[in-house]
């Protein structure tokens, strides 16, 4: 696995409404996150470049962080702060594994992570948890976007 870097993670939002505070959130979740995705990739999981971002990093610009403006995500997202990041998995393996293993996300610092019903092609993790203290929330009120994953009904 190549390590996502600190350039990958602030992308086209690497100016000054990105604050020191925002940066060094954003090197302590990198560091968890790929210690995340290679633990992922030992236990199996194959990891996607996003041809839109030519990393691990999902979406098309705002998988990563986005500044305090961004019309994208919630007024207190976890990209805002530079703890969140949603990591591309186009074929919801990664997602698989991280439901079958939260408890062992929790112990590499991963607090939280939406409800793969509502992350079709990337994964979401934060390093804060939510207010609920559950680990795997639903992120809004609207619909799933697709189907539970078989391991979630076993």
């Amino acid at each position: 696995m190549i390590p996502l870097t600190l350039t990958q993670y602030l992308g086209h939002y690497d100016d000054d409404r990105i604050t020191p505070e925002v940066r060094a959130n954003a090197e302590r979740l990198l560091a968890i996150v790929n210690t995340a995705l290679t633990a992922a990739e030992a236990d199996g999981v194959q990891l996607h470049v996003n041809p839109h971002t030519g990393n691990y990093i999902g979406g098309s610009g705002n998988g990563g962080v986005r500044p305090p403006d961004s019309p994208v995500g919630a007024a207190k997202s976890g990209h805002k702060r530079g703890t969140a990041i949603d990591p591309y998995d186009p074929h919801r393996g990664l997602a698989a594994w991280s439901w079958k293993n939260k408890a062992r996300l929790e112990l590499l610092g991963i607090r939280a992570m939406e409800r793969p019903e509502w992350t079709p092609t990337w994964v979401h993790w934060q390093i804060e948890p939510v207010a609920s203290g559950v680990f795997a929330f639903i992120p809004n009120s609207s619909p799933p976007l697709t189907d539970a994953l078989p391991e979630q009904l076993a």
